[in-house]
């Protein structure tokens, strides 16, 4: 497998970073590359090479459909344009001029993941597929773990407390982050656990994701944006949670927990912990990702959603995309209106 072309990697992760997204690194995107790359042309577009201001990440596969789609979708939660926002319109130039130019060979661009709140891609004529919630905690400044906590609900406030002394009292409770000697057995308790809440049913047990995943976590570690914790009861793994710490977010990626122990709040016990650590570091958000899981909402005072959103181009593509989007009303139809979805 090629490496991905494009800019130097410590510029593009720093146009990341001024995105404030993660999932919109070099490093997130050459990982991903070498996982899932195979049969792909990349796409990476770039506005200036020696001094780039916006990096966007794409790759093409099909004959029959060419489709465009993000470098990174799948085990991402949340991409888009490595920029600083003011240069989100500059994104959209770059892309319709590639595609208008011939310089990217597609039928569909499918435009995934992307905040629903900064709708750069609207001049390029896209129309939304779907959406999704993606809860997220915000913190203001200053505000610290007793200043956060205070502003819950006295019902999450107590829970907080009794939980978490119930848990101390009938237990020894050590909470660990993952280092260089631990990394590969903590990952692997993290993807036990993690199976043995979903009963096996979940994207990270599949063999790639498993790969990716390890192989990102390692890079991360070497950059230092991992936060692998792990609870431990009596000397034992009992909960894990797999966070990323990058500029000023906190990412909660992937969660793991003996099912044996839902009693014990084992899951919850972690959560809390690693919210206080983000608050007490500074961090500004705290994102939960895709998804609408109830524990998600305990926590979180904001949904940053997400969306895909397609642009089609010439007759197969407008074919393609129409039949998306009514695959998408008939399923809005059949769950009754969902207010953040944008109108088809």
């Amino acid at each position: 497998m090629h490496p991905l072309p494009g800019p130097d990697p410590d510029a593009w992760d720093g146009l990341a970073l001024q995105a404030r997204n993660l999932f919109a690194t070099h490093a997130w995107a050459s990982t991903w590359w070498a996982e899932y790359g195979a049969g792909a042309t990349p796409y990476v577009l770039c506005d200036d090479l020696a001094d780039p201001r916006v990096v966007l990440a794409l790759h093409g596969r099909g004959r029959l459909l060419r489709q465009v789609r993000w470098i990174g979708h799948g085990p991402a939660d949340l991409l888009g344009p490595a920029c600083a926002p003011e240069n989100l319109p500059r994104a959209a130039g770059l892309l319709g001029d590639a595609l208008a130019g011939g310089r990217l060979p597609a039928d569909v661009v499918l435009l995934q993941d992307c905040p629903v709140a900064a709708p750069w891609w609207a001049p390029l004529g896209a129309r939304p597929i779907s959406t999704e919630v993606s809860p997220v905690v915000r913190f203001e400044p200053g505000q610290g773990w007793d200043g956060w906590l205070a502003a819950k609900s006295k019902n999450f406030r107590r829970q907080v407390t009794k939980k978490l002394a119930r848990l101390e009292r009938d237990h020894d409770v050590a909470v660990r982050l993952a280092t260089a000697e631990t990394l590969a057995g903590d990952l692997e308790r993290l993807f036990e656990l993690h199976a043995a809440r979903w009963e096996g049913d979940s994207p990270l047990l599949d063999p790639q994701q498993h790969r990716f995943t390890a192989a990102f976590a390692a890079t991360a570690l070497e950059r230092g944006w991992l936060r692998l914790w792990g609870l431990d009861l009596d000397g034992r793994r009992v909960c894990a949670l797999l966070t990323f710490r990058f500029g000023p977010d906190v990412y909660c990626y992937q969660f793991g927990r003996d099912p044996e122990l839902d009693r014990e709040s084992v899951g919850f016990a972690l959560l809390v912990h690693a919210v206080r650590d983000a608050v007490e570091t500074g961090a500004e958000e705290f994102r939960f990702l895709r998804g609408d899981e109830d524990y998600k909402h305990r926590f979180a005072d904001d949904d940053a959603g997400v969306g895909t959103f397609a642009v089609p181009r010439g007759v197969r593509g407008r074919a393609a995309v129409a039949v998306a989007a009514a695959r998408r009303r008939a399923v809005q139809a059949r769950r009754g209106p969902a207010p953040e979805d944008a109108p088809a």
